[in-house]
C-alpha cells in the first residue's frame, strides 16, 4: 500500500509539473512581446470582406494544400558550414539617380534594395537567432554587414509574413524610428503596431493590391504557404511575395512558397521582372507543398521570364535538415540546364544591376 501512495504522489507531481509547463507555454505564446499581437474580431471581419480565401478565422492558400506532406524527410550532418561565413563590406549608392538599382544581401530573405533614390529593407532579421527568445532557436551561422544601428535610414520596409525567420521582434524594435514607409500583408501590421511601429506608417495589403511610394509601385504577390508566429492561431495573417516598379526595373520577390503557376501569372500580369529574388532553402520532401526545391526555385525563375534570379533564404540559419549550402549546389546545377542567369553575390555585396553578370561565383565551396 505505501508503495502505491509514493506512485502516486509521483503522479500527482508529474501532472502539476506538464500542467504548469503547459500554463507557461500559453502565456508565453499569447503576453510575450516577441510573439506579437493577434488581428481582433473587427480586424476578421475585415479580412473577410477583402479576402475570399479567408474564412473560418485564418487565411487559406489559393490550392488546397497541408502544411505537412508525405514523404521520408532529409537527413544531414552538414547543416552548418565549419567556421563562421565572412560578410562582405556593402557600398551603397552614395548619390543615386533615377534607373540606379543594387542589391545588398543581409543574409538568410534580409536583403536591401536601391531603387533610385530609395532604400527598401526586405524580411530583416538581425539577431543572433531566429527565434522568440535569445537562448534557443536557430542560430546565426554567418556575419551580418551592418548591426541595426550602423543601416542606413530606411526609406520602406517590406515584411513578407509573420515567421520568425523573416520578422523579427528585436530587429524592428531596434528600426523602427528609421523607417519611412512600411508595407505588409494583411494582418501582420497588427503585431507590428503592438511593437510601437506608427501605425500612420503601415500599409497592409491583401493579395494583388498596390501602392505607390514615391513613383516606385508596390505589389504584394500570392504564394503557397502559411503563417503563425503562435502555433495555436495558424494562418491568422496573410503571407506573400512583393513586385515593384519604378519604370526603370521591375524586382520581384517571391517570399517563402511551393512551386505552382503563380511565378508565371506574376510575369504575364505584371511584366517579366529584371531581377527575381527568389526563396531557395529550408525545403524537405515533408514540405513539399509550401517549400521549394531549388530545381523549382530555378524553374519558377523560368516561368516569370526573369533576366537574372538571386537565391535567398539560405546561408545563415540551419531550419530544415539538408546540407547547409545543398540548396545553392542545386540551383547552381539546374541553372546551367535551363538557362536561366543565376547571380550569387556573398552575403554583403553591393550588387550594381548593370553588372550582375559579375557575382556569378562558387564562393560557398570555400566553407565546404
Amino acid at each position: 500500500m505505501k508503495s502505491l501512495k509514493v506512485i502516486g504522489i509521483i503522479v500527482l507531481i508529474l501532472i502539476i509539473v506538464i500542467l504548469l509547463i503547459v500554463c507557461a507555454v500559453l502565456i508565453f505564446l499569447f503576453f510575450a512581446p516577441s510573439v506579437g499581437k493577434l488581428p481582433d474580431e473587427s480586424d476578421k471581419e475585415s479580412f473577410s470582406s477583402k479576402n475570399k480565401l479567408y474564412y473560418d478565422g485564418k487565411f487559406h492558400n489559393e490550392n488546397d494544400v497541408t502544411t505537412m506532406s508525405s514523404g521520408d524527410p532529409y537527413s544531414s550532418s552538414r547543416k552548418t558550414p565549419k567556421t563562421m561565413i565572412a560578410s562582405s563590406d556593402p557600398s551603397l549608392i552614395e548619390n543615386p539617380e533615377d534607373g540606379d538599382l543594387t542589391f545588398t544581401w543581409i543574409g538568410h530573405s534580409s536583403f536591401l534594395l536601391q531603387m533610385g533614390k530609395t532604400k527598401i529593407l526586405v524580411d530583416p532579421v538581425m539577431s543572433d537567432r531566429s527565434s522568440p527568445v535569445g537562448f534557443a532557436g536557430p542560430k546565426r551561422f554567418s556575419e551580418l554587414p551592418w548591426t541595426t544601428d550602423e543601416l542606413p535610414e530606411i526609406d520602406v520596409l517590406f515584411v513578407s509574413h509573420d515567421h520568425y525567420d523573416h520578422l523579427d521582434y528585436k530587429t524592428i524594435k531596434a528600426i523602427k524610428d528609421k523607417v519611412g514607409k512600411v508595407i505588409v500583408p494583411l494582418g501582420v501590421d497588427t503585431i507590428l503596431k503592438g511593437w510601437g511601429v506608427d501605425e500612420s506608417k503601415i500599409t497592409a495589403l491583401n493579395w494583388w493590391e498596390s501602392v505607390t511610394i514615391d513613383g516606385i509601385t508596390y505589389t504584394l504577390t500570392p504564394s503557397q504557404h502559411f503563417t503563425g508566429r503562435n502555433p495555436i492561431k495558424g494562418n491568422s495573417t496573410l503571407w506573400g511575395g512583393l513586385y515593384l516598379s519604378d519604370g526603370y526595373h521591375k524586382v520581384y520577390y517571391t517570399g517563402d512558397g511551393g512551386y505552382y503557376d503563380i511565378f508565371s501569372r506574376v510575369g504575364e500580369t505584371l511584366g517579366a521582372p529584371d531581377l527575381m529574388i527568389a526563396e531557395c532553402g529550408q525545403y524537405d520532401p515533408s514540405w513539399a507543398k509550401i517549400h521549394m526545391f531549388p530545381e523549382q526555385t530555378v524553374q519558377a525563375g523560368v516561368d516569370a521570364k526573369a533576366s537574372w534570379v538571386i537565391p535567398v533564404h539560405w546561408g545563415t540559419f540551419c531550419i530544415c535538415n539538408t546540407d547547409w549550402d545543398d540548396s545553392i549546389i542545386r540551383a547552381s546545377e539546374a541553372s546551367k540546364t535551363s538557362g536561366l542567369s543565376l547571380a550569387t553575390p556573398r552575403i554583403g555585396q553591393t550588387v550594381d544591376y548593370d553588372e550582375i553578370g559579375n557575382y556569378t561565383e562558387a564562393w560557398w565551396e570555400e566553407y565546404a
